[in-house]
């Protein structure tokens, strides 16, 4: 695996050769689009990781940009100047982190409305620089001010913006091998997986935006001293499309790719500028023909050649015994519904569903399509809300939270569809599932918990019948049906939940494993104790596993036994008739 130091050091060596090659003209010129590319690595990381995009970026570049003028304007000391440095980038984070966090609880899908809020944040910003004349210059900007420590903008003031370029770089690089960069990309994967894993989506997607807003501040600060003047420009909506661009084009999954395609397309059009009427429409399609042939940018190309020549892994998850989950050792649990209902529009869900499930055993729930069976388990992960009655696990309230609060009172859910992380490999899959309701904010910053598996995920893995490890680093797009029902089993038993929510898991499967799935449940209730809720069509499989049976019908419970009971209820049997594979 390409090493980050290594891949660092080329950088380096490569941007310091720039002045001895080429001089320092061209140096200067290099210089701002490598300022131009630290604020595109972090529209990189967001969109990139997260999938949100920011439209709006030169709104924290500009404002950085403003006031780090204003610092050297009126500040002469280096050191306080560093030290006001310091704050504006603090808070450019810290109003980031606040203004995502907001926009994105208790809503997943709140993308769109974020791009545009930042996007009206940069056409204020704009707007206030152009008019506010004694803040910051109004059109003509704000200028007559140095470069802290009397550096010189075509000379030695460039290899400040190669340290800073070099270790935005290696930060970044160094955040993606740890589990906070494994969870950042998992969001754009599969953010409903993540929320029932327990991760507060929300505060994550506020952090990478925070990390995208400082490097957007570390920009400005860079462009203020590196031009020697700030313009409302340099905070509008045209500088907010150009690093869109040059992120997409250089490739926004890669560190890198800001840095190639701000320095590529800077050159580019100051060779194009000159000596073509329309260069704009080139660098338009140059634009396009990108996006549409290859969406990863030109970092997708130069790592897909450099892939021939060199083994690029991934995280990978060794064996390691963990400390079991709070949950057990804690005297059996039961769920009870009192009154419960729930509608979407005029259309009741749940009508009133009256329930209590035994402390412990395998509950496996019946029912017609659209009886309400999935309904119930939405319930209780928080994906529906009931508008009447009461839900309580353990006598405690657990109804109307968000899906986040489900792994804290030990529940674990495994949705009908395999709901895993495609893009990512099975080890990396099986890694966050091990981050769930054990990591705390320390744990996220060492390597050490990629490598975290409980005993019991690892004698999980080792069943005969298990096709798991032997494609342990494979991507997990790559696998059939089969082999993601049994991923996602092993990712949702990784955190020994007391209450383990199952919906239809033989769904797609063969007889043979149908016989596996069914086998390795009924071993992780004789180990794990607790109590399983299991959604299910085949009577076969029913009847194999189930301590008790409950039937529901349009959204209430229509009868509850052991399964010879169910079989020989006459309501059931006027209702519904289960089949077998």
């Amino acid at each position: 695996m390409v090493s980050i130091a290594g891949l660092s050091a080329a950088l380096l060596v490569t941007l310091l050769l720039v002045p001895e090659l080429f001089g320092d003209f061209a140096a200067y010129q290099t210089g701002l689009f490598l300022i131009y590319a630290i604020a595109g690595q972090g529209i990189g990381y967001l969109w990139g990781r997260t999938g949100v995009l920011p439209l709006g970026q030169a709104a924290f570049f500009g404002i950085s940009a403003y006031a780090s003028a204003h610092v050297l304007l009126s500040i002469q000391s280096i050191y306080l100047q560093i030290a006001c440095f310091c704050l504006i980038v603090l808070t450019a984070g810290l109003l980031a982190f606040l203004l995502a966090g907001t926009v994105f609880k208790g809503r997943s899908d709140s993308g769109p409305y974020f791009s545009l809020i930042t996007l009206a944040l940069a056409m204020i910003a704009e707007q206030i620089a152009g008019t506010a004349t004694d803040l910051t210059g109004g059109f003509n900007g704000l200028s007559g001010f140095a470069p802290i420590a009397g550096l010189d903008q075509f000379g030695n003031l460039y290899y400040l913006v190669v340290i800073a370029v070099v270790l935005s770089t290696l930060a970044l690089l160094t955040l993606e091998r740890l589990p906070a960069g494994l969870v950042a990309r998992s969001i754009a994967d599969n953010e409903p997986r993540l929320l029932l894993f327990g991760f507060k989506t929300h505060w994550i997607k506020g952090a990478a935006f925070a990390l995208s807003a400082t490097l957007a501040a570390v920009a400005g600060i860079l462009f203020a001293n590196h031009q020697g003047i700030v313009t409302p420009t340099s905070s509008g909506f045209l500088l907010s499309a150009n690093l869109v661009i040059w992120t997409a084009v250089g490739g926004r999954n890669h560190v890198l790719g800001p840095v190639i395609g701000a320095v590529g397309i800077g050159y580019l059009s100051s060779e194009l500028r000159d000596s073509v009427a329309y260069w704009e429409v080139i660098l338009a399609l140059v634009f396009i023909l990108v996006v549409l042939k290859v969406p990863g940018g030109i970092a997708e190309i130069v790592t897909g050649i450099f892939q021939r020549f060199y083994s690029f892994t991934s995280h990978t998850v060794s064996k390691s015994v963990l400390v079991p989950p709070s949950w057990q050792g804690k005297p059996a649990q039961s769920l009870s519904f009192t009154g419960s209902r729930v509608r979407a529009g005029s259309v009741t869900v749940l009508n009133g569903v009256e329930l209590v499930t035994p402390k412990q055993g395998v509950v496996c729930i019946i029912g017609p399509n659209g009886a309400g069976k999935t309904s119930l388990l939405n319930v209780i992960t928080g994906g529906l809300r009931l508008v009447e009655g009461e839900l309580h696990y353990g006598g405690q309230k657990i109804h109307n939270r968000p899906p986040y609060a489900a792994v804290k009172s030990g529940i674990a859910r495994k949705l009908q569809v395999p709901s895993v992380f495609s893009s990512m490999t099975v080890s990396e899959n099986l890694a966050i599932a091990m981050l769930a309701g054990r990591a705390g904010f320390t744990d996220f910053f060492k390597p050490s918990t990629l490598r975290w598996r409980s005993q019991r995920l690892s004698d999980l893995l080792a069943t005969p019948g298990i096709p798991l490890l032997d494609g342990i680093h494979h991507r997990v797009s790559e696998l059939p049906q089969g082999h993601r029902q049994f991923l996602e089993l092993a990712m949702t038993t990784a955190s020994a939940p007391g209450l383990l929510l199952l919906d239809e898991p033989c769904a797609g499967l063969s007889p043979a494993e149908t016989r596996h799935m069914t086998d390795v449940i009924s071993q992780f209730h004789e180990a794990n104790g607790g109590l399983i809720l299991l959604i299910e069509h085949d009577m076969s499989i029913v009847r194999a596993l189930a301590d008790h049976v409950i039937v529901m019908h349009q959204g209430a419970v229509l009868a509850e036994g052991s399964f010879d009971e169910i079989r020989a209820n006459e309501a059931v049997k006027s209702v519904y008739a289960g089949g077998t594979k």
